[in-house]
């Protein structure tokens, strides 16, 4: 019983070691040889290999398979160069994914805040009125001194100016007052300055605010109704 079972092992391999051989037998392969001429073998050498072969059924002629050649050291440097290309433009894609994503996140909050502290327009254009009107009332203060100032400055030089005619010299005290005069309209000039810039720029972000909360407030009222 076991002989007959390892000869029919025994000849099921034989029988694929057959046909194994037999298809390989019926194949030929077409080549260009070194001089580039196309050549027919039923063996393939190892440098025609690199340059690409067809393999052929060696009884009809028929395409079994198309081998490209193997690639030169400028197309690797090519694929090597389109890999890192891509593994760039898939990581900036990613990236620019998160930020759109964090930029979403922030507008929503952003929103939920808008629509907390202004429940209305009105409520949103009397808090821009006040800290704007704030602003230029402080301008108005400044303003308000500077004559005044201007001219304490004027008589302060005018005195100075006098003892040095008598040729007499700017005493530590007159010039503390000169320096303290040229000193407080700087101070006043830049204040006012300031308050002007954050009128502008607290002007323009009302502005933005109040075109956000009405859209936001219109988008409310739709899905309300």
């Amino acid at each position: 019983m076991m002989i007959r079972k390892f000869l029919s092992h025994s000849i099921c391999i034989l029988s694929l070691l057959t046909l194994s051989f037999s298809a390989i037998a019926d194949r030929l392969y077409r080549f260009p040889d070194e001089n580039g001429v196309l050549t027919l073998s039923r063996s393939l050498p190892p440098e025609a290999a690199q340059k690409g072969y067809v393999i052929l059924d060696d009884k009809t002629m028929r395409v079994i398979e198309r081998v490209a050649p193997a690639p030169t050291e400028e197309e690797i440097a090519e694929i090597k160069a389109q890999q890192a290309k891509a593994k760039e433009q898939e990581k900036q894609a990613k990236l620019e994914a998160e930020k759109a994503q964090k930029h979403r996140q922030q507008q929503a909050s952003f929103d939920r805040t808008l629509l907390i502290t202004y429940p209305t327009e009105q409520d949103l254009i009397d808090a821009r009125d006040k800290d704007i009107n704030y602003r230029k009332e402080q301008i108005d203060l400044h303003l308000a001194k500077l004559p005044k100032l201007e001219q304490h400055l004027i008589d302060v030089q005018k005195q100075a100016a006098a003892r040095e005619l008598s040729g007499s010299k700017i005493s530590d005290n007159m010039q503390k007052r000169l320096d303290a005069a040229h000193e407080e309209i700087a101070i006043r000039n830049q204040a006012i300055q300031q308050y002007r810039a954050e009128i502008e720029s607290l002007s323009a972000e009302y502005a933005i605010e109040l075109e956000r909360l009405r859209y936001l407030l219109q988008r409310r009222s739709e899905r309300n109704n």
